[in-house]
């Protein structure tokens, strides 16, 4: 799979909807499956990379940046980071924004390829509708993803709003890529 884009941002409806783990286990397909440097920055507060590194590591990290699988992750990073990794050796660039607000939404858009990953839970369903209909009318850059919730939800949606919600498929482990999940990958990403 071919790709022109750079940066990929990735978003969620609402908190525990998924990105982190999206963010890391498609950094793990496009290093060891695609042969890319790869740097994923944690654009929020939340701290999983910090605790990521210490628990992988088995040791504090230090400023919570560590590389994992030949994976470069940077924990609540920003602005100069990511200009680190666009001037440096980086072929692909995910920027975990972590939950949506209004700000991260404007930061996601300046990415080459953006995913909101939300849920079709009945608890968060309506906050992954309310962001599809926001974002409707967005150039193709800007996808959709979701591993929670029945599959009529989910059609509903598409149906609704003419966009393609991606299936997310089941992932145990996000530092391992099967062949079952290269397809979701090439589809997700492809321009």
């Amino acid at each position: 799979m071919e790709k022109s884009w750079r940066t990929l941002g990735i978003l969620g409806a609402c908190r525990g909807v998924g990105v982190t783990h999206l963010a890391v286990w498609t950094a793990n397909f496009l290093t060891g499956v695609q042969q890319r440097q790869t740097a994923v920055i944690e654009w929020n507060h939340h701290g999983d990379f910090a605790s990521m590194g210490e628990f992988c590591k088995g040791k504090a990290a230090g400023n919570g940046s560590c590389r994992i699988l030949e994976v470069d992750y940077f924990a609540q990073a920003g602005a100069k980071e990511l200009a680190d990794c666009l001037n440096g050796k980086y072929h692909s660039i995910i920027v975990d924004y972590g939950e949506i607000t209004g700000q991260g939404l404007l930061d996601c858009a300046r990415c080459d390829l953006k995913v909101i990953v939300g849920s079709l839970s009945e608890w968060q369903a309506e906050a992954f509708l309310k962001v599809a209909g926001e974002i409707e009318k967005r150039d193709k850059s800007w996808r959709f993803a979701a591993a929670f919730g029945s599959e009529e939800a989910r059609k509903m949606m598409e149906k609704r709003f003419r966009i393609s919600v991606r299936r997310i498929p089941d992932s145990l482990d996000v530092f391992a890529v099967t062949h079952a999940d290269m397809s979701f990958f090439a589809e997700l990403l492809r321009d």
